[in-house]
């Protein structure tokens, strides 16, 4: 079956063609899509995997929980465990611990279909359709139309929930291309002004954070055909987390530590935004929202400059905050097995930090590790202020009371400092490795420490320290 034939003019000069299977030749334009019925459904894991040039594995969601928070009211994270059920899939995975997983998300059902049903006309939901452009290359005889997929076969319910970007605000360039379908003046001049100023479209997009759908909501006029999202949208990128197992411990399944992210306005409360909704991670509220027995395409991307020394030997030293837990995680069970193993093994050192007491994740875990000999757990640090407690530095050792209560992110300075010599042991006479997983000013905080820490234990100038400091990085 086909649809009627019928062509839509684009801002670009692109002329779509929806209904035929047959090319028809652009009049006056540098590029053409076609949009046509097309029958059976794509294998969509096999597609994924050529796109991008990594094998795309089906994991089966065996494990969703809460760890941290909940999951109705603010922040949380969670631990989700994927698994493998097929015993062949076993020779394709392989992953060492530091290593990532790429998971490719999937937009939520309920905007997905809030938002076709605001495109005119609105598309089926049942039909099939393959969206193909043309890729003009020179030859002698001149130039030569060689038709490439763009997006697999798919019904267009498929493409926006597992293919397009529809969570993250428009950019200015697709703010003036859509300004030409807003059939109200005031909205067309509107759209047009943030398109062209860049204050006040930073101005919109803090104070909104808009996706398609509440941009359409916003610009109610906005008359816009399926084909032109489907063609100017940008594709879903994947997103990465640090694994949080190893295995050894897990040969069949791979544990992720996820902290869901939504836009607060102080650390916990959502921005409720003027169309009354709030604003949450794509990808971390996908696997949030995953039931047990679901499928999750994914797959696994190595890290080799976050992995354990090759000699086993080597000290390491960790230092983390909050979800910054997840890879070390992997590490203490990767030591754990060696160790039962019977394998000789060198100190690992964990400096840990959390905003609040309840961040302190995986605690009794951690103890366990530590009883075994498998990492070291000297002191740990807290943002979180408490009744009663000065808001200055207060230490307290393992395992017992092990929070340290405190105001200033830095503290984590302070906590490396009162270990400053082991530090100076570790990593520079012995030279041992270190790991810092946490936000962007952790590094500069550490960095600044070791410095200091270089130059008083080990005596040395400007020049040998920043030499230490490279050959660590």
């Amino acid at each position: 079956a086909t649809c009627e034939a019928f062509h839509i003019k684009l801002p670009t000069k692109v002329v779509v063609t929806i209904g035929t299977e047959s090319v028809q030749e652009p009049v006056q334009s540098n590029m053409e899509l076609i949009f046509a019925d097309a029958p059976g459904r794509p294998h969509f894991t096999e597609y994924f995997s050529n796109a991008i040039g990594e094998e795309v594995l089906p994991l089966t969601v065996t494990y969703n929980e809460v760890i941290a928070g909940s999951r109705d009211a603010g922040p949380c994270t969670i631990q989700i465990k994927l698994s493998w059920q097929d015993v062949a899939m076993n020779k394709a995975v392989s992953f060492e611990p530091g290593d990532q997983l790429g998971i490719l998300p999937q937009n939520g059902d309920d905007m997905v279909l809030k938002l076709i049903q605001r495109l005119d006309p609105v598309p089926s939901l049942e039909q099939t359709y393959r969206l193909m452009t043309p890729n003009e290359i020179s030859t002698i005889a001149g130039p030569n139309k060689e038709f490439v997929r763009y997006l697999p076969p798919a019904t267009v319910f498929d493409w926006f929930k597992k293919f397009l970007d529809i969570t993250t605000p428009p950019t200015m360039m697709l703010l003036s291309e859509l300004a030409t379908y807003a059939t109200n003046q005031t909205e067309k001049e509107r759209l047009n002004r943030l398109s062209e100023d860049p204050g006040k479209y930073l101005h919109w997009r803090r104070s909104r954070w808009p996706t398609i759908l509440s941009l359409l909501e916003e610009f109610s006029s906005l008359s816009i055909p399926a084909v032109v999202l489907i063609y100017k949208l940008p594709l879903m990128q994947p997103c990465f987390y640090s694994i949080s197992s190893c295995l050894l411990s897990s040969p069949t399944c791979v544990d992720l530590t996820v902290g869901v992210v939504n836009i607060t306005d102080d650390g916990s409360s959502p921005v409720i935004f003027p169309d009354g909704s709030s604003r949450s991670g794509l990808c971390s509220m996908y696997l949030n929202q995953a039931t047990i027995g679901a499928t999750v395409n994914a797959f696994f991307r190595e890290k080799p400059q976050f992995h354990l020394p090759e000699d086993p030997t080597v000290p390491i030293i960790m230092v983390g905050q909050d979800i910054g837990i997840a890879p070390f995680r992997s590490f203490w069970m990767h030591r754990a097995e060696l160790m039962r193993g019977g394998q000789h093994l060198g100190t690992a050192i964990f400096y840990g930090g959390y905003r609040t007491q309840e961040m302190n994740l995986y605690r009794e875990e951690k103890l366990q590790y530590q009883n075994i000999g498998a990492i070291e757990l000297p002191t740990t640090y807290c943002r979180e202020a408490v009744q009663g407690c000065a808001p200055d530095r207060v230490l307290v050792n393992y395992p017992t009371n092990e929070v340290v209560f405190c105001y200033d992110q830095g503290l984590v300075q302070m906590v490396i400092s009162d270990n400053a010599f082991r530090m100076y042991e570790s990593l520079y006479l012995q030279n041992g490795h270190i790991y810092i997983c946490g936000d962007f000013h952790l590094v500069r905080y550490v960095r600044r420490i070791l410095r200091l820490i270089f130059e008083e234990y080990g005596n040395l100038n400007e020049y040998e320290v920043k030499l230490a400091l490279q050959d660590l990085e």
